[in-house]
């Protein structure tokens, strides 16, 4: 049976989800599913209802056809549980039986999105066009009003011909865009879905995404972390609330009742570790010990490339408490200035002979926008405790074991 829930969603951080042409001037209903399902993979690939073997090329190898599903589904039957055991039996996972895949539409959908303020698109923030982060003056962070203050600055500081001044400026500085104009406000998203997945998976999914998750793009500089303030299941004509649907464990024993324990369901403690003991003066290596789980680490000088990376830990590993403050702007600087400060020590020295390696990882490990890009999986997390924005991060460094 189809169900439409309603949540009401208040932005913690800036929304994008821009498209093709970086056009952000509506809230687009594939980028928050894309986001969804994201978060949901990562989820099952941590909790081993998903493996290396299902995926190629980091994408996952589900497709079906159309009409040998509907072949088997007039014979097995149509109700939910026959379906999703015909769905099993064809080999199709967990994630693409929630979201679909080729040849099947899944069991959840955005049906409608609606803004709840006037001026929910614009810069009410007062973001800067950019960010520089000097990678010799301590990792100093200044901020640009405008593209043209950018430019004025590189011209200022460096001669020659205009490629030969970026090519010094990005010798020295590191430079982060923030994308405008953003979503920043309320809004209602409708979702239709079957009533069976509900309390098994997406309310404990809903409540993740609270917590931990990311909507839209942008991550990089913190963007798309939303708050719940409402949700809402339709009864005849009427949406009514419901006060106790946050869940913190997925009911995954409910889709694989017939195999072994290694399908139980997964509470978020069995899945996230959580770190409040690193801030933002620790060495550098200290957080990348906690990232990779591994013993030691010497920054820009490490030789040991296969024994410090072949092992990352397919958990969610969390940095909390590591800044307070009720200010976006002011939480995002520091922490991507610590994030570039990672970056360089993950940076080898000219001593090091596998420096393609590592710069390979690198890129995997902490995104890069040069040839095929690559999302980064330490990511600047903003979360509201007590009313109050609070600073850390969020790794899924596990992830890149799936490459």
């Amino acid at each position: 049976m189809k169900k439409e829930i309603k949540i009401t969603f208040q932005t913690l951080t800036p929304l994008w989800t821009g498209d093709a042409w970086g056009e952000n001037n509506t809230i687009r209903p594939s980028g928050l599913m894309g986001s969804l399902r994201f978060w949901f993979e990562v989820i099952c690939f941590f909790s081993g209802i998903t493996d290396k073997n299902d995926y190629e090329k980091g994408k996952l190898k589900d497709n079906v056809d159309g009409k040998v599903l509907e072949q088997k589904i007039l014979e097995n039957g149509a109700d939910f549980s026959s379906i999703d055991k015909t769905l099993a039996e064809m080999g199709i996972t967990l994630p693409s039986k929630i979201f679909g895949c080729t040849g099947w539409k899944g069991w959840i959908r955005i049906k409608e999105i609606r803004p709840v303020e006037d001026d929910f698109f614009g810069k009410k923030l007062n973001l800067p066009y950019a960010v520089t982060i000097s990678k010799n003056a301590s990792f100093l962070v200044n901020e640009y009003k405008d593209k043209k203050e950018l430019n004025d600055f590189i011209n200022s500081e460096y001669s020659g011909k205009r490629k030969e001044k970026n090519k010094q400026f990005k010798k020295n500085y590191s430079v982060w865009y923030f994308a405008q104009p953003y979503f920043y406000g309320k809004f209602e998203l409708i979702f239709e879905l079957e009533e069976k997945i509900l309390e098994p998976i997406f309310y404990p999914l809903l409540t993740f995404m609270e917590k931990y998750g990311f909507w839209g793009g942008k991550w990089n500089i913190g963007y798309g972390r939303l708050k719940v303030e409402k949700v809402e299941i339709k009864n005849n004509s009427y949406f009514e609330k419901i006060n106790n649907w946050r869940n913190e464990e997925f009911g995954f024993s409910e889709f694989f009742k017939n195999e072994n324990s290694k399908f139980d369901s997964k509470k978020f403690s069995d899945l996230i570790d959580n770190n409040d003991f690193l801030n933002k003066d620790s060495n550098l290596f200290d957080f990348l010990k906690y990232f990779l789980e591994i013993d030691s680490f010497y920054c820009k000088s490490e030789r040991y490339f296969q024994g410090k990376v072949n092992n990352v830990p397919s958990k969610f590993k969390t940095i909390i408490n590591l800044l307070n403050n009720s200010d976006y702007k002011n939480i995002i600087k520091e922490l991507i200035k610590i994030k570039s400060q990672i970056r360089d020590c993950l940076r080898p020295d000219n001593s090091i002979q596998n420096k393609k390696e590592w710069n390979i990882f690198r890129h995997k490990l902490l995104g890069t926008t040069s040839g095929d890009s690559e999302g980064t999986k330490i990511i600047p997390w903003i979360y509201e405790e007590n009313g109050q924005l609070k600073g850390g991060f969020i790794s899924i460094a596990g992830n890149s074991n799936l490459e």
